[in-house]
């Protein structure tokens, strides 16, 4: 754990580096999946709207979070609707036993070398990234509490709206 707190750490300080602001392209970044270890490709959601989540098995917003985002997943991905959580804990196995006891239908990837939360200049846990069809960020959402799903299903449903 000290050490998945280091790399977020690093990755705030280097932050300034690679900054993603909403109107920025999504960026590619080193991920692999939890469940099949092959290499995140973001570049086959082109066309969908996407929420990117950063998320911990150590943040207890996150925990709170995903039920909401799953059941918001479900709820639009037949209108074109995707969600991409990452994982930024070191040991990936903590993330696939967190993922057994609360298990979401949205594909989870991983970033224990820190790669992406760098490149996205996480700020908090978890972190949202919406990005469009066209694949820009459009909104950056930080933290979660049950009072947030509101705009966060608003957003989603903007973005959905557009045509590509």
């Amino acid at each position: 754990m000290f050490k998945s707190i280091a790399v977020f750490l690093l990755s705030l300080y280097c932050s300034s580096l690679f900054a993603v602001e909403e109107g920025n392209t999504v960026p590619l970044c080193d991920a692999k999946m939890i469940v099949s270890e092959q290499k995140l490709d973001l570049t086959k959601y082109h066309g969908k709207v996407v929420l990117i989540d950063f998320w911990a098995t150590w943040c207890p917003p996150c925990k709170q979070s995903m039920p909401f985002l799953n059941a918001l997943r479900n709820e639009k991905k037949d209108k074109g609707f995707e969600i991409i959580a990452i994982n930024v804990d070191e040991d990936t196995q903590e993330a696939r036993n967190f993922l057994t006891d609360f298990p979401v239908d949205y594909p989870n990837a991983y970033s224990s070398t820190g790669d992406c939360p760098e490149k996205y200049d996480v700020k908090a846990m978890p972190s949202s990234y919406f990005i469009d069809r066209k694949g820009m960020v459009r909104y950056v959402h930080l933290g979660f509490r049950h009072a947030d799903e509101g705009d966060i299903r608003k957003k989603v449903v903007e973005l959905l709206m557009e045509k590509l």
